[in-house]
């Protein structure tokens, strides 16, 4: 199946206040829009190439080096609509993603592809009634006056909570944040890792743990920080672009940022290592 990748991040998004336009606010130690670019890289067959529509006085933080071409483009105020038409202006498939979803999955952008070869279909509703994601022919989507709102088409379920969410607004961000938690902490409970409360944990995206390693409440895991096997962190303890050895012990409020600990070391309570 061969496909394209539209995302949108055109929104001014005025209702979360902020002077940074809300698809670069960090989530999980990445940028909103990076999640969404991410997840439409992640599908299987990927798409042959990505365009991201962003506002003219922005400039959005992709990944690097990706395997996927990316294409940004940017979007003067009012010619948003005349953007996403030329955007599909090609015959083709064409997946259409909000970037303020970032809880969007792979799977279900899939599920989307395949109902679309019928006709034009859309996931989800968000709280205005807009999908957060549509695909189908160029053409079948040109059609519509809006095709970012297309009506009378084939609406597929989310699989999982949270995936119709946009970010619309600092609420909207922090029950995003927790669902966004809640998948990592379970990412890293089956590859081995044992949260004691894992409600009140935090582990970016970026993060490694090691198996049959232990977290008391309250741990904090940020950046690209690298925590090894058979470790024991203990309650409170922050990590902040750091490498823990294996078997390493912290007997809790520990502050480690950007350096390294070596295997089999303990630190006392409120012991700080490394710099700010």
């Amino acid at each position: 199946m061969s496909w394209r990748g539209v995302i949108t991040a055109l929104d001014p998004a005025t209702r979360y206040r902020s002077r940074i336009a809300v698809y670069q606010h960090p989530l999980a130690g990445r940028p909103v829009l990076w999640h969404v670019v991410t997840t439409m890289m992640a599908v299987d067959p990927p798409p042959d190439d990505i365009t991201v529509l962003h506002r003219s006085n922005s400039s959005p933080i992709l990944p690097s080096d990706p395997a996927i071409l990316l294409v940004p483009r940017a979007v003067e105020p009012g010619m948003e609509a005349q953007a996403v038409r030329r955007a599909i202006a090609s015959p083709g498939m064409f997946v259409f993603v909000d970037g303020r979803a970032p809880l969007v999955e792979p799977a279900s952008l899939l599920r989307l592809l395949r109902a679309s070869e019928e006709s034009v279909a859309a996931l989800g509703e968000a709280q205005d009634g807009a999908p957060v994601a549509v695909a189908g022919e160029g053409p079948a989507l040109a059609a519509f006056d809006d095709p970012l709102h297309p009506t009378a088409v084939a609406m597929l379920e989310p699989a999982s909570d949270g995936e119709s969410m946009r970010i619309e607004d600092r609420a909207a961000f922090a029950r995003a944040a927790m669902l966004m938690r809640d998948r990592i902490v379970r990412r890293h409970q089956e590859q081995g890792v044992s949260f004691m409360l894992p409600a009140t944990n935090w582990v970016d995206i970026d993060v490694t743990i090691g198996a049959d390693t232990l977290l008391y409440p309250g741990v904090l895991l940020e950046g690209q920080s690298e925590v090894g096997n058979e470790c024991v962190i203990g309650p409170h303890c922050r990590i902040v672009e750091s490498r823990i050895g294996r078997g390493v012990e912290m007997k809790g409020w520990n502050y480690v940022t950007h350096t390294s600990i070596r295997n089999h070391a303990v630190l006392d309570p409120y012991v700080r290592r490394g710099y700010d």
